[in-house]
């Protein structure tokens, strides 16, 4: 591993590290019973209401106007949609053997195929890098994955038609700040703190800075509730499940992987839309695939190891395979 290999390697390797640390306070104030049962419901609204639409709004705040970002925008929306579509057919023919009947196998294509975007994507694109642009790619990425798991993804996991919600796919907070961030971002084309003269200005650089202090939540409030969810799952039984252990690989290995391929295809795409790409579908599998589980009668044992597997591999997969990235970079 070369010099620059290893500088880029280690830093992302600390990046993970530290972020995932973030979830410790949240793993210990549930394992001590400190947080109550239902701690992670009212965290969780917390950070979907307010934390998560808020940075998504102020990420367009600290990004200059310019009509190539909307331009990438719309890139990495398609590139995203082509991405979970490759991975629902690679899963569908892996697991083909075994039916659409098998409520384990059903879990472990969801997890195989929708990660942590939001929740722990987002975090770490603002942690990776100083500029704002990278997490507005961020957020479409998320207005994707809800997109395709309110639809596709239900269907993955429940085998029925009936039960997929295209009114929750577009009628989300982080789609929701989308919708109202882009316009602002269009009409204004400079940040609110911009706007007025006076107490007017005055007005609107610490309105600014209160929204600012709402989506910096984002990041460690979303790391709590991952550490509470950690400590409410079982680690004895964590490698039992063959089935698991593919859904990992196919996570955590195969779909960055996809990723990537618009880079290689693509190469004049700017190196920020595909660190924003990238990043973000190497995150492991989402905790919604545990609340789906739960919420349609599926297999939420199978979902918790799922999602516990892939959090604690992703710290040594994210760096790993970011070398190919920056190979491609």
């Amino acid at each position: 591993m070369s010099g620059v290999f290893l500088d880029d390697f280690l830093n992302i390797l600390i990046t993970v590290i530290c972020l995932v640390a973030l979830a410790i306070p949240g793993f210990l104030l549930r394992k001590f019973k400190v947080l109550p049962d239902k701690a992670t419901k009212i965290l969780t609204a917390v950070l979907l209401f307010g934390g998560q639409p808020m940075l998504t709004f102020m990420s367009f705040q600290k990004t200059a106007y310019n009509p190539s970002v909307l331009t990438n925008m719309l890139i990495i929306a398609g590139c995203a949609l082509c991405v979970h579509l490759i991975m629902i057919g690679l899963v569908s023919l892996i697991f083909i053997k075994k039916g659409s009947t098998d409520k384990k196998v059903n879990v472990v294509k969801f997890a195989s195929v929708f990660g942590n975007c939001g929740f722990m994507g987002l975090p770490f694109l603002q942690a990776m890098f100083d500029t704002g642009e990278v997490l507005i790619y961020g957020a479409v990425i998320v207005a994707v994955f809800n997109l395709c798991s309110w639809t596709l993804g239900i269907f993955l996991i429940t085998g029925d038609k009936k039960f997929i919600s295209l009114k929750k796919a577009v009628i989300n907070p982080p789609f929701i700040a989308l919708i109202i961030s882009l316009p602002l971002f269009i009409i204004l084309k400079k940040p609110i703190s911009e706007i007025g003269e006076g107490f007017v200005n005055l007005f609107f650089v610490k309105l600014s800075k209160s929204m600012n202090l709402l989506g910096d939540l984002t990041t460690p409030l979303s790391m709590i509730i991952l550490g509470v969810r950690l400590a409410e799952m079982n680690f004895s039984s964590l490698f039992s499940e063959k089935k698991v252990f593919i859904s990992t690989a196919l996570k955590l290995i195969v779909m960055p992987c996809v990723a990537l391929v618009p880079s290689i295809l693509f190469p004049s795409l700017s190196p920020i839309v595909k660190c924003g790409l990238f990043f973000t579908f190497a995150m492991p599998t989402a905790t919604q695939t545990l609340l789906f589980s739960e919420q349609y009668g599926s297999e939420p044992y199978t979902a918790s190891k799922a999602v516990l597997l892939n959090t604690l591999i992703s710290v040594i997969t994210i760096p790993l395979v970011s070398m190919l990235l920056f190979t491609v970079l």
